[in-house]
C-alpha cells in the first residue's frame, strides 16, 4: 500500500486508480474510500494557519520541525549542521539531545518513539550516517516512525571521491527505510522535510531519510510555506469487510483448539483490552507474535508463551489460528510453524506479508483495533452468552489450573539455585518485580526472558520494551533514555546484559549525565555471552564428537573483569555492585532515590553463568606484548 500513497501522491495515479487497487488487493470499498479520503487531503495540501517564513535552509528545516510540532531532535554533532544548530538555538521549544556516537542516538530516537508513540527526529552528520545503520536496522524492524536527516558535501563536490565521500549515500541505507531523499534544491526543503514526517508516521510506520548537502544547509533567502503537520497526517483508520469477519468469527466459535497470536499492530493499535476481552469472551489460549513490546499479559492464564525466539504450547495442535498484527510463527524467528491443516486467519495492517508462505484461510487487511472489536462483535452477534459460556468456561477453568501448576513447577526447577550467590537472573528480576513502580517501563536487552518469566508486565502494571525485534546489540541504554525522556513521570528502567552494554553503549552515559535523565540501567554481569556459548556448543561438531575437547573460544568476558560502577564515575553517574541477595532491596532503594532526584543511576549486578561450560573461565592466551623483541 505505501508504494500505492506514493504514486498518488506523485501524481503518477489517479484517484480511480487508486480505489480500484485497493479493492484489488482484498480491501473493502469502505476501507478504500477512508484511505483515499486521508491521502487525498495531504496530497491537496489542504492546511489551516499556514504562513511564510524566509530563512537559511537550517532555519527551514528547524520552522518545520517547530510546525510539526517536534519537541525532541536527537543530534550527534557535524560541523554542516551549523545553520540547524543556530536556528535550534532560537527555538528553545525545539530541544536538542547530542548523543556522542550515531547509533546511541539513533537507539535514542527509536525509544522515543516506542515510548511516546510519536515520530521521532534524529539529525546526524552524514560521515556518520554507516554508524547508525545497526539501529536504524532494529527501528527498520520495529516499525518504527524515525525521521533521519543528515549533512553531506556541497552537490558540486560530489562524484570526486573525496573528502568524507562515497558514490551514493542513500544505497546503504535503502533496506533499512521507507522512503530516502538526497534533496538539491533548497525550494523543496519544506515539502521534502513534511514528507518525511508524514511517510515514517503513516503505518504501519518505518525510518524515512533525507540528505541535505551543505549548499542548501546554508542556501540564504530560502521563503517556504509553512504547513501544521496535521494537514500532512494520513490516519489509516482501515475497517474490515464484514463477510470476513463474520466467517473469522464463525470460524472461530467452532474451533475446538483456537490459538490467537498477538503483535505490536495490536499494541500500537491500543487493541490489546479488546484482545484480552476476545480471548477470555472465547477461552481461547493466546501466544506472544514477534515484538518489541508485551502485547497480551504474560501472567495471564490462557499465555501460552512467544511465538518467535520460543515455542508456545498448543501451537501445532491448533486446528484455528488467528494471527493479529504479527509475523506468522515459522522457522525464520526461531519458532514453529503452524501445521499445513490448521486453518489460518491472518489479520495484518501490513497486509503485504500475508500469505507468504502459509496458506491462509481468511486474509483480513485492515487495523487491528477495528478487526478485533468487529470479531468481538460479530461472535456476540452469532453465538448466545449462554453457548459462548459453554465454550469459554471450560477452556479458562482448565487455563487456569494449569497455570497455577505451571507457577509451581517453575519455581521448582530453580529451587537448589533460588538463593545462590552470585544470584540468577530469575530471582534477580522476582525481587526487581517487588520494589520497582508499579507501571513502571522495564527495557530489556538481556539474554534470556527472565524480565518477561519474573516481573508483572500486564496493562496497567509495569509495561515492556524490548527486546528489539532487529536483535543487534547495543540498543537498550539509549533505547531506555529515549524511552524516559518520552515518558518523564513514569519509573524506567533498563536490564541489559553485560555483553550487549559492551556493543558501544558506553557513551550513551554521557547523554544520560549530561541531560540529567533520570534512569536505572542495570547491567547483569557474568562476564559472558551465555546465550551465544551455548549455541555456538550446541552447532560444533567437534562437542558433539568429544565434549571434553571442545573449548569456548569466543564469549568469556572476563579478563579483564569490567567494573561498569567505575565507568559510570566517569561519567559523574552514581552506582554500585551488587552482589549478595540480601542487598537487592537496599541497593535499588537508592537507586530509585537517585532517580527521584533527577539522576541516572548504574547497578552492576553481578549474575550466576548458566548452562554448557558455565564454570569454564579459559580462553585463548594470547599476549602481543610477549611477542616482541623490543619492548617498545
Amino acid at each position: 500500500m505505501r508504494h500505492l500513497v506514493k504514486q498518488l501522491l506523485d501524481q503518477e495515479l489517479s484517484r480511480r486508480d487508486f480505489g480500484k487497487a485497493m479493492i484489488a488487493m482484498g480491501f473493502s470499498s469502505a476501507a478504500a474510500e477512508s484511505v483515499l479520503s486521508s491521502v487525498a487531503v495531504a496530497a491537496e495540501g489542504a492546511s489551516t494557519g499556514a504562513y511564510e517564513f524566509t530563512g537559511n535552509g537550517g532555519e527551514v528545516i528547524a520552522e518545520c520541525l517547530r510546525a510539526a510540532g517536534v519537541k525532541y531532535v536527537f543530534d550527534t554533532n557535524s560541523t554542516g549542521q551549523a545553520t540547524f544548530y543556530d536556528a535550534c538555538g532560537q527555538r528553545p521549544g525545539l530541544k536538542l539531545i547530542i548523543a556522542l556516537q550515531e547509533g546511541q542516538a539513533t537507539a535514542m530516537a527509536h525509544g522515543y518513539e516506542l515510548g511516546s508513540g510519536k515520530t521521532a527526529a534524529l539529525f546526524m552528520p552524514g560521515i556518520g550516517m554507516p554508524n547508525t545503520l545497526c539501529n536504524l536496522y532494529n527501528a527498520w524492524k520495529d516499525r518504527s516512525s524515525l525521521v533521519v536527516f543528515s549533512d553531506g558535501q556541497s552537490s558540486d563536490m560530489v562524484g570526486r571521491d573525496g573528502f568524507q565521500q562515497v558514490a551514493d549515500w542513500m544505497e546503504p541505507t535503502e533496506q533499512f527505510t521507507k522512503w530516502h531523499w538526497d534533496l538539491r534544491h533548497p525550494d523543496r526543503i519544506a515539502e521534502m522535510t513534511r514528507r518525511a514526517l508524514k511517510v515514517a508516521g503513516t503505518p504501519p510506520g518505518g525510518p524515512t531519510y533525507v540528505k541535505f548537502p551543505r549548499d542548501v544547509m546554508t542556501a540564504q533567502d530560502v521563503t517556504q510555506t509553512m504547513h501544521p503537520q496535521d494537514s500532512f497526517h494520513v490516519p489509516v483508520e482501515m475497517a474490515p469487510r464484514a463477510d470476513v469477519i463474520d466467517k473469522a468469527a464463525r470460524m472461530l466459535i467452532e474451533a475446538e483448539k483456537p490459538l490467537i497470536n498477538v503483535g505490536s499492530e495490536v499494541s500500537r493499535a491500543g487493541a490489546n483490552a479488546d484482545v484480552i476481552e476476545l480471548a477470555e469472551l472465547l477461552g481461547a489460549p493466546v501466544s506472544q507474535g514477534y515484538s518489541v513490546y508485551s502485547d497480551f499479559p504474560f501472567n495471564h492464564p490462557l499465555f501460552q508463551g512467544f511465538a518467535g525466539m520460543g515455542f508456545p504450547k498448543g501451537l501445532r495442535r491448533a486446528d484455528v489460528f488467528l494471527n493479529l498484527g504479527s509475523l506468522m510463527p515459522d522457522e525464520s524467528i526461531i519458532t514453529a510453524p503452524v501445521r499445513d491443516t490448521t486453518r489460518v486467519i491472518n489479520a495484518r495492517l501490513e497486509y503485504d506479508v500475508i500469505a507468504n508462505r502459509h496458506p491462509t484461510e481468511l486474509a483480513i487487511a485492515a487495523g487491528m483495533g477495528e478487526t478485533v472489536r468487529a470479531l468481538l462483535d460479530s461472535v456476540r452477534s452469532q453465538a448466545t452468552a449462554e453457548r459462548l459460556k459453554n465454550i469459554s468456561t471450560p477452556r479458562l477453568e482448565k487455563a487456569q489450573r494449569d497455570y497455577e501448576k505451571a507457577q509451581v513447577s517453575k519455581r521448582r526447577r530453580l529451587e537448589k539455585l533460588w538463593n545462590n550467590e552470585p544470584v540468577i537472573a530469575e530471582r534477580l528480576c522476582h525481587e526487581l518485580d517487588q520494589v520497582l513502580e508499579e507501571n513502571a517501563i522495564v527495557v530489556v536487552e538481556s539474554g534470556d526472558r527472565s524480565p518477561q518469566n519474573w516481573m508483572t508486565i500486564a496493562p496497567d502494571k509495569k509495561h515492556l520494551v524490548g527486546p528489539t525485534t532487529g536483535y543487534a546489540l547495543g540498543w537498550g541504554i539509549g533505547a531506555s533514555l529515549g524511552v524516559k525522556i518520552a515518558q518523564p513521570d513514569r519509573q524506567v528502567i533498563a536490564i541489559v546484559g553485560d555483553g550487549a552494554m559492551l556493543f558501544g553503549q558506553i557513551e550513551a552515559l554521557w547523554t544520560a549525565a549530561r541531560y540529567e535523565i533520570p534512569v536505572i540501567m542495570v547491567v547483569m554481569n557474568n562476564h559472558s555471552y551465555d546465550g551465544e556459548r551455548g549455541r555456538i556448543y550446541m552447532m560444533s561438531q567437534l562437542a558433539r564428537e568429544n565434549k571434553e575437547a571442545w573449548k569456548d573460544m569466543s564469549c568469556y568476558l572476563g579478563n579483564p573483569d569490567i567494573n561498569y560502577v567505575d565507568i559510570a564515575k566517569g561519567f559523574g553517574i552514581a552506582g554500585e555492585k551488587l552482589e549478595k541477595l540480601g542487598d537487592i532491596k537496599k541497593v535499588f532503594k537508592r537507586a530509585a532515590d537517585a532517580n527521584r532526584d533527577g539522576r541516572p543511576y548504574m547497578v552492576d549486578a553481578s549474575i550466576a553463568r548458566r548452562g554448557a561450560h558455565a564454570e569454564s573461565t579459559w580462553h585463548p592466551e594470547i599476549s602481543i606484548a610477549s611477542m616482541r623483541s623490543v619492548k617498545v
